[in-house]
């Protein structure tokens, strides 16, 4: 089946992913260690994320649980602060764009769905699916399935590209072609396995 589009995820792939450098700062200034945070702030992502919890309920049970002042959370500006768009990568899905629909999922909250915004033109993009505004996020099937209906082609017409092993291995759930990333270099080299143009 030949591919008529190609769909990337945001942090990670075409943005720096910044979590991790968060989780470390966090670490720093609360003097609990990485993990424990990290464990903490994940497990209130898929809410936040999905919009079912509010900035506000984010921030302040992230400040109760470590002993910190709201105003010190900083999650979204952390985003704009030090994530740094991948030029090479955001060129590629132009380029693709002029012989293929390119299209964005993201989990995000609208925070960082709003910086990500000031980063990278959106524009080069038939839509950016957003976990926010959509309600369900990555790796649940439906996303994928909601992105191959605005783009109307079948699943496995679509390649979807994740630097998150889970995400990509709901994509293929959902029936789609999906590339685990780790580098332009790799990709451009399964792309054109797939027989993709780059």
């Amino acid at each position: 089946m030949a591919i008529k589009a190609v769909i990337f995820d945001m942090g990670g792939v075409l943005i720096d992913a910044v979590n991790y450098k968060y989780f470390r700062k966090m670490e720093g200034l609360t003097n609990v260690g990485e993990p424990v945070v990290r464990k903490f702030i994940v497990s209130l992502l898929v809410d936040y994320e999905t919009g079912s919890m509010t900035k506000h309920e984010f921030d302040s049970r992230i400040a109760k649980r470590f002993g910190i002042k709201e105003s010190e959370v900083k999650w979204p500006g952390f985003l704009y602060d030090n994530g740094k768009v991948k030029k090479d990568m955001v060129a590629l899905a132009a380029g693709l764009s002029k012989k293929y629909k390119v299209a964005c999922i993201t989990n995000v909250d609208k925070s960082r769905y709003a910086y990500a915004k000031l980063l990278i033109d959106y524009s080069i993009f038939r839509f950016v699916l957003a976990s926010c505004y959509f309600g369900i996020s990555k790796p649940d099937k439906r996303i994928y399935l909601e992105a191959i209906r605005k783009l109307r082609i079948k699943p496995g017409e679509a390649i979807f590209i994740d630097d998150m092993e889970v995400n990509v291995k709901g994509a293929r759930k959902a029936g789609m072609n999906a590339i685990h990333f780790k580098g332009i270099t790799d990709l451009q080299k399964e792309l054109k396995r797939y027989g993709v143009e780059v």
